[in-house]
């Protein structure tokens, strides 16, 4: 399917974007990868952590949350709770994070939230779901579609890298912004994959 989808944006972009048609060469065939055992709470979890960090940032806290709920032999949606909200604060996690994260844990826990229920749901209902968590907006929708669920069609315009990248690629021909995604539809979410790793 992704050399399907990536034969297709060779095909789109040779005829319309020669930038991008060079940065789809540059990468190669890119897959959604879904991960298979990471419980809901945890993508919610690492979502929050990556709110208007850098990568390299985030994927520091992560590791140590990780490790710290493990030296304690608990899972994150057991030790992510209101006793450790000191530990939590030292591991790098700001006050709206440890509340966002809380709230979500409260949420699954009381049987608001459930992967199963999520997952055949439209962008529209996820949408609406998940931003009814506290401190959960726009990006971070996109980011679980993309990365949780594997939607393939997703633009976050929340995304400073990828409105400067596309803006990039758009800067040597006629085309905006705009007139790009609907080029690419219904495979937005591939054209985000290759701005990041372009950017990485």
């Amino acid at each position: 399917m992704s050399q399907d989808i990536h034969s297709h944006l060779i095909e789109v972009s040779e005829k319309h974007c020669k930038p991008l048609q060079k940065l789809l060469q540059k990468n190669g065939v890119i897959e959604i990868s879904i991960p298979k055992n990471l419980p809901l709470f945890d993508c919610l979890a690492q979502t929050v952590i990556e709110q208007q960090l850098a990568y390299a940032a985030a994927e520091t806290i992560w590791k140590r949350l990780n490790k710290t709920a493990s030296s304690a032999n608990q899972t994150l949606f057991q030790f992510c709770n209101q006793n450790n909200r000191k530990t939590l604060k030292k591991i790098g996690l700001s006050g709206n994070k440890i509340k966002a994260i809380l709230g979500a844990r409260s949420a699954i826990k009381n049987g608001d939230l459930n992967a199963d229920d999520l997952s055949v749901m439209d962008y529209e209902k996820l949408h609406k779901t998940i931003t009814s968590l506290w401190g959960f907006g726009n990006w971070s929708v996109d980011m679980i579609a993309i990365f949780y669920y594997g939607m393939a069609n997703i633009w976050s315009d929340q995304d400073l890298i990828l409105n400067r990248g596309i803006k990039s690629l758009c800067e040597e021909t006629d085309l905006s912004p705009e007139d790009l995604l609907q080029l690419v539809n219904p495979y937005q979410s591939y054209l985000a994959l290759h701005i990041w790793r372009y950017k990485d």
